[in-house]
């Protein structure tokens, strides 16, 4: 074999890896699809806020780029081509504060099988450095509890990074600074970026101050709520709710109109009633039978209180609001939980 022979064989491997990516691509947006959507329907369940989910398929240049690396030895470090890449599929989910960060990772855990799972900020601390601050997964759609939509996926596996705003923000302009960097990135240019991420890090935890002041100070309910008789409004229901669940995280503000739709439903339409429902409820009941794996959500938990509430009722009047399509099948399991002794 000549010398040119054995440098083109290995790219002519990658060019053939290449090609039966662009082959799959239809069925791997298909199922990027289904996978984002189930990610999105865990999170709106649980009730988690968050700012983002976004998905892609990765690109026939950056898979060439990532099958071309070889070992110090000189052999390729992916072998097994595509199939040695978890992250051809990847989903990127933004939350705004650090602590929802671990909830997502949670959440998304009891979605779907884990493969592998890595805290960078974890590992940032443990060296004692600053830098990219993430949670990264490796997951996979099992055949077991396979998420609705998901069942043309089973066993497909995907990479979804977790971070807050911040971290994000900090991480997209680092990577593009050294993707696009001709040779190696001066000493000042690292310092810098290390300088952003430690000033990021502090900002992050007080973006969870602020947060935190501002639940201790609308934890008390106005004096007047109880006798409040004009219609429930999503923001008078978020004003309740700190009220009432201060330990409990608000939930993406678009979800509380909905649970005005779901209260609505069952005839509570005043602040003054959702004040009677919502202080006179055993909130305890609810969180020992649900055994929530972290405080769920305000919209979720009181979705699980009108649940216990009102039963079968509530599930056939509620059913068909919102877009997910497999409500009716999760309250009723939910509901065999919320009456188990």
């Amino acid at each position: 074999m000549t010398e040119q022979e054995r440098i083109s064989e290995p790219a002519a491997a990658v060019e053939a890896q290449v090609a039966k990516l662009t082959a799959q691509h239809a069925r791997l947006a298909g199922s990027l699809t289904a996978i984002q959507a189930a990610i999105e329907a865990r999170l709106r369940d649980d009730g988690l806020n968050y700012h983002l989910v976004k998905g892609r398929v990765k690109t026939a240049e950056s898979v060439r780029g990532k099958l071309s690396k070889t070992g110090t030895d000189g052999t390729p470090k992916y072998p097994n081509g595509l199939d040695d890449l978890d992250d051809i599929l990847g989903v990127r989910v933004i939350t705004y504060i650090e602590p929802d960060v671990a909830n997502v990772v949670t959440a998304l855990a009891g979605q779907f099988r884990v493969l592998e799972t890595t805290d960078k900020k974890a590992q940032q601390v443990n060296k004692g450095v600053l830098g990219y601050a993430a949670h990264h997964l490796i997951l996979e759609v099992g055949p077991d509890n396979t998420p609705g939509g998901c069942a043309g996926c089973i066993g497909q596996r995907f990479e979804v990074q977790v971070k807050t705003v911040l971290q994000h923000a900090w991480a997209e302009f680092e990577h593009d600074i050294r993707y696009k960097a001709v040779g190696a990135i001066p000493p000042a240019i690292d310092r810098a970026f290390t300088l952003a991420s430690g000033l990021i890090e502090l900002a992050d935890n007080e973006f969870v101050k602020i947060h935190e002041a501002v639940a201790r100070e609308e934890a008390n309910l106005p004096a007047d709520a109880q006798g409040r008789a004009e219609p429930i409004t999503s923001d008078a229901l978020s004003e309740v709710l700190l009220a009432e669940l201060p330990d409990h995280p608000r939930s993406k503000k678009e979800q509380y109109d909905w649970l005005v739709n779901l209260l609505n439903a069952m005839g509570i339409t005043t602040v003054e009633k959702a004040v009677g429902l919502i202080g006179s409820a055993d909130w305890n009941h609810v969180r020992e039978r649900m055994a929530y794996k972290f405080p769920a959500g305000h919209v979720r938990i009181v979705d699980d209180l009108l649940l216990k509430e009102f039963g079968d009722q509530y599930i056939k009047e509620t059913k068909s609001l919102g877009d997910d399509r497999a409500r009716e099948s999760k309250l009723r399991f939910r509901l065999k939980k919320l009456e188990s002794s």
